[in-house]
């Protein structure tokens, strides 16, 4: 279709105004109604003529009985004043971008409507048109809220930047953040400059080689190289620095933006104590070599301490470096679901291996995902090896086994006298709940309004459930 323009514009504008001649009061305040939450006809003296609501719901704040009533008696005191203004039409500037007043809403929250208003010469009232704000209020709310909360969360990483980096800066250990792709020093604390500094120059940016005699920097370097790809500390005894201090070092490989960087620790190789100290922290090395995994991968010893762990399971739980992982219990990473975990070593003990085991992972940033656990247990060494999948869906929280398998009564035996009696009942009816919803909706062929009537349930209680035990995507057997 063609503009109009010229004389066809104006006989346009001719037969809209003909067309609005011929409508009545009400009409007009439907038709300008179509893209308006309120439209009023107000007369001469403020009092509203006609209204026009799209929501049923808005006539409750007064305006659904404001016919007959002055516009400035229906909206809060404070918003006279702006109804005043706006009908005299004298505060252009302000009468084009609207005006912003509250309805009183009885026991409830003022209804927030800003107004426009246009009137002529040839025409008895002043067409005051409004739109609802309230939706706009909450969006602005949740935005406040999701600020504040973001600034909660900043301000708390903050504080833990702060508390860690205050105990890095008075640690008695010298300790040294190393780049592992350009060998300069990131970051060190002050016995490190004191150990290892020349005068009372910045270490920070210098490459770390720098800081040894020239006779030790190749085996420097090559210690460097190992500890990047090294699951264990690497350590060196016979170096001496710049100054001709012997120290000996332990090196550490942690992740940090997707780069393998080093953490340094350093003392006097006459501390015979930290010696000691160090080659006792140094953990055996790993017999299996678990890189090759597609999957998160962990193994464990007898006592569920992590031995072993691949550079997606650090991924997976966010932890910095390997060395954070090593010698922690697997059930630092289930605390919220730490029946789950006695539950797979009790079948382990007796299986030696398990499948497709559900669980919910808490990850060191307290973030919960859903996981399928498979796990091999070597009955000579008491080590336990376990893939971890994460699922793209919000699983079930049990990992008991599934519903109506024949072992599951076995499972909650093997867990009397090891796991409080509360925990075993509070899992127990969980399962039990999910095993009569999954008849429910074999029953009625997946109909869930029909399931939740069979269940003596709400639908939305029913939705409610189907996400909690990951049944959304439920489809019943052939």
């Amino acid at each position: 279709m063609k503009p109009l323009n010229g004389k066809n514009a104006t006989l346009g504008f001719e037969i809209a105004v003909s067309l609005l001649k011929s409508l009545d009061i009400e009409s007009i305040g439907a038709l300008v109604g179509l893209g308006a939450d309120i439209v009023m006809l107000v007369d001469k003296t403020g009092k509203v003529a006609s209204i026009h609501l799209s929501d049923p719901e808005i006539g409750s704040c007064g305006l659904a009985t404001s016919v007959g009533r002055r516009l400035q008696d229906i909206v809060t005191i404070e918003s006279v004043p702006k109804i005043d203004s706006m009908l005299s039409g004298l505060d252009q500037e302000r009468h084009s971008r609207g005006y912003q007043v509250n309805h009183s809403c009885d026991g409830r929250p003022d209804l927030p409507v800003v107004y426009s208003a246009f009137s002529s010469d040839d025409f008895p009232y002043t067409l005051v048109v409004g739109r609802d704000l309230r939706q706009q209020m909450r969006d602005q709310q949740r935005l406040v809220e999701t600020q504040m909360a973001l600034e909660a969360d900043y301000r708390e990483l903050q504080e833990a930047e702060a508390r860690y980096r205050t105990a890095f800066r008075v640690s008695s250990i010298a300790h040294l953040m190393i780049d592992g792709e350009r060998k300069s020093v990131l970051d060190a604390n002050a016995a490190a400059i004191a150990l290892l500094g020349t005068g009372n120059a910045s270490m920070v940016s210098k490459p770390f080689r720098d800081l040894f005699r020239k006779q030790d920097r190749d085996l420097l370097s090559d210690a460097i190289a190992e500890a990047r790809h090294s699951p264990d500390p690497v350590q060196l005894d016979t170096l001496k620095t710049a100054n001709g201090e012997p120290v000996s070092l332990t090196l550490r490989s942690y992740r940090e933006n997707g780069v393998t960087n080093l953490i340094v620790s350093a003392w006097s190789t006459a501390d015979v104590a930290e010696t000691r100290r160090q080659h006792i922290e140094k953990m055996e090395p790993t017999t299996v070599d678990l890189s090759g995994f597609p999957e998160a991968a962990v193994q464990t010893n007898g006592q569920g301490q992590v031995v072993a762990a691949n550079a997606i399971f650090l991924d997976l739980v966010h932890a910095p470096s390997l060395a954070q992982v090593l010698g922690r219990n697997i059930a630092t990473w289930f605390s919220k679901s730490s029946l789950d975990i006695h539950v797979l070593y009790s079948r382990l003990a007796e299986e030696q291996n398990v499948r497709g085991f559900s669980s919910t992972l808490t990850d060191n940033l307290a973030g919960e995902r859903p996981v399928l656990i498979s796990a091999r247990r070597n009955p000579d060494t008491s080590q336990t090896q376990m893939v971890i999948v994460a699922q793209a869906n919000a699983g079930e929280r049990l990992s008991i086994p599934s519903p109506g398998a024949p072992e599951q009564a076995d499972g909650f035996a093997n867990l009397v006298g090891k796991v409080p009696l509360k925990e075993l009942m509070r899992e127990s009816l969980d399962v039990i709940e999910k095993i009569c919803i999954e008849a429910a909706l074999d029953q009625t062929n997946n109909n869930r309004a029909s399931a939740a009537e069979i269940l003596g349930l709400s639908r939305q209680s029913l939705y409610i459930k189907l996400r909690r035990h990951g049944l959304e995507d439920y489809r019943p057997a052939n």
